[in-house]
């Protein structure tokens, strides 16, 4: 998780519905997206204090509710997260048709003469290079046969500011878990200094840090490929 997101509009009221398998919003177990977004100030503020003063001096400073991360968006004063820096990170969300409340798939199935809509399930992924903010169940039930984690771990060979959320999403769908995006709520980030292991990573002429992570995650894939090669619902690469 991220400390400099701030989840918003009822997120754990909407992941409870998402999951109740008796309502009429019915999903599967899954990893369930939560679209993100991001509050752009100009200019960037220079250290902690500034950038807390935002919204100690106005507390609509961040989006609150749908409709202000909508306003907040055609108003250009948020982005989706990372979008002018890093397009491949939430792309595959389609943020874009999210906004328009575009939440649920275009068929509804019946049960018992009642109509239940499913939530939007993500067809394919743009780009590896996805790294959403999800939530997935983890513990085991109660009852379990199995008491083990449903869901793997992060992996501990990726340190440092990049590459293991990307890691971990790719793990999931190379696992075969399906992803679904979470209608009306989302979470937003709230500007901030750079940090010191950011500087880190992006300074390629002194550290070896990103170039290491990179090859890693290279290596990863492959790894991945060949150890779930027997899986036939991953979710596939957009233009497979």
């Amino acid at each position: 998780a991220d400390l400099s997101h701030v989840v918003k509009d009822n997120v754990m009221d909407q992941i409870t519905m998402a999951k109740r398998s008796d309502s009429k919003t019915d999903i599967p177990v899954n990893a369930i997206v939560v679209p993100a977004f991001e509050r752009k100030v100009d200019p960037p503020c220079a250290d902690i204090e500034s950038c807390r003063s935002y919204l100690q001096k106005d507390s609509k400073f961040l989006p609150l509710l749908f409709h202000d991360i909508k306003e907040c968006t055609e108003e250009k004063d948020c982005i989706v997260f990372q979008g002018d820096m890093n397009w491949e990170g939430h792309h595959t969300t389609q943020s874009k048709k999210w906004l328009e409340k575009h939440w649920y798939e275009d068929k509804s199935e019946e049960n018992g003469g009642e109509k239940i809509r499913t939530i939007r399930q993500i067809k394919c992924f743009d780009s590896l290079r996805y790294e959403p903010y999800i939530v997935i169940p983890w513990c085991p039930s109660s009852n379990s046969s199995r008491p083990k984690p449903l869901t793997p771990y992060y992996d501990e060979r990726f340190y440092g500011y990049g590459k293991n959320k990307i890691q971990h999403i790719s793990h999931l769908r190379f696992r075969g878990i399906p992803f679904s995006v979470l209608p009306q709520s989302f979470v937003v980030h709230h500007p901030h200094p750079e940090s010191s292991v950011k500087k880190v990573w992006n300074n390629h002429k002194k550290n070896s840090l990103h170039g290491n992570m990179d090859q890693l995650y290279r290596d990863y894939i492959s790894d991945l490929t060949e150890k779930y090669s027997y899986i036939d619902n991953a979710v596939p690469q957009c233009g497979d």
